[in-house]
């Protein structure tokens, strides 16, 4: 059973439970969502377990399980990371570990769900991401909310044989406010 934190018209954002291990475990392990995510070693549940537990107590993150409403399962992770509080302002992280959530808009739907927590609830001034930059759907998705492309980082990321540019892009809570009311 799912509990929403947040509830949106397609996905909710739940805790993350005992039960959802299995889903992250498959999720980070599966070679197209790995290689997405340019993670390169296996995880098992106990490392996916630890993995959670450090962006819980370390980095004080605000991390949930994404639901798809209709389907009434978990199809991804998503999270608020490395607190700055003196700044105001945390990374966005998102990963849809359910490949038949791809391409249907849940994603967006949660990130803006996410951005607009951070900006209402916990009073970020800013919310920053790191995206390849040759993942054109994330960055248009990211640019429709908002997210402005703030610098490269050149060769940032090694996959397959050769290093890929990751976009800085961020976001300020008077430009995001200005656009949502």
């Amino acid at each position: 059973m799912h509990t929403p934190f947040l509830t949106g018209k397609n996905v909710d954002l739940c805790p993350i439970d005992a039960p959802d291990l299995d889903l992250l475990k498959k999720g980070y392990n599966d070679p197209e969502v790995r290689d997405a995510m340019f993670m390169y070693f296996p995880l098992n549940e106990k490392e996916v377990e630890q993995k959670i537990e450090n962006m819980a107590k370390h980095e004080h993150a605000v991390q949930l399980m994404i639901v798809d409403k209709a389907e009434k399962k978990n199809v991804g992770h998503i999270a608020l990371v490395r607190p700055d509080w003196v700044s105001r302002m945390m990374t966005f992280y998102i990963v849809l570990l359910d490949k038949s959530a791809w391409g249907r808009g849940l994603g967006s739907e949660a990130t803006r769900m996410m951005v607009d927590h951070g900006f209402r609830m916990l009073n970020l001034n800013r919310i920053q991401l790191h995206v390849n930059a040759e993942n054109e759907a994330a960055k248009a998705v990211y640019r429709k909310i908002g997210f402005k492309h703030e610098g490269t980082l050149r060769q940032a990321m090694y996959k397959n044989g050769r290093y890929y540019d990751f976009w800085l892009m961020g976001l300020l809570a008077e430009d995001y406010l200005k656009r949502s009311t």
